[in-house]
């Protein structure tokens, strides 16, 4: 039988922690540090590895669901791109990480065209000012839980478990 994922996330920290660091001298200050984020990595790659693939297909989910709701207000070159980046998200496979992730980074890239609108020139309609803000509020809050465990968030207790968020 080989070991599962979390067992060996373990050893590698137990092998940072245990070996690597305590060899490391003392005035190698650099080396202790990336060493400590390596376990911090790890510790949070261990919490979310199972909940990734979930996790990112429901990042896809809420950026289908924005870019659903601007296109229609878009006109022109700005619209027929972000229709065709939709077109393909809905293509992934969302039983596949890097599909999704694909479909991710190029409904995102349509999505910043229109935000960014030829410098500035094409002023965005209210309604897609307003989608775009309530999609950055939800999808904020799932980052924030996604990424709790690096214990940064000065509001880490107020906030929603992961299976609370995880869908988008």
């Amino acid at each position: 039988m080989l070991p599962g994922i979390d067992l060996r996330i373990a050893n590698l920290i137990k092998a940072v922690q245990q070996i690597i660091l305590p060899a490391l001298p003392a005035e190698e200050k650099l080396a202790q540090e990336q060493a400590r984020l390596v376990v911090g990595h790890l510790n949070i790659i261990q919490q979310q590895w199972k909940y990734a693939v979930r996790f990112e297909a429901g990042s896809l989910n809420a950026m289908t669901a924005l870019a659903e709701r601007i296109v229609g207000e878009l006109s022109g070159a700005q619209g027929e791109a972000l229709a065709e980046a939709l077109a393909g998200a809905k293509k992934a496979d969302h039983a596949d990480l890097n599909s999704i992730e694909q479909a991710i980074v190029s409904l995102g890239s349509a999505i910043d065209a229109v935000i960014l609108g030829d410098e500035g020139r094409i002023p965005l309609p209210q309604a897609v000012i307003d989608a775009i803000l309530d999609y950055g509020t939800r999808q904020s809050l799932r980052e924030r839980v996604w990424f709790a465990g690096n214990g940064l968030d000065p509001d880490k207790a107020q906030l929603p478990e992961l299976s609370e968020v995880i869908q988008g």
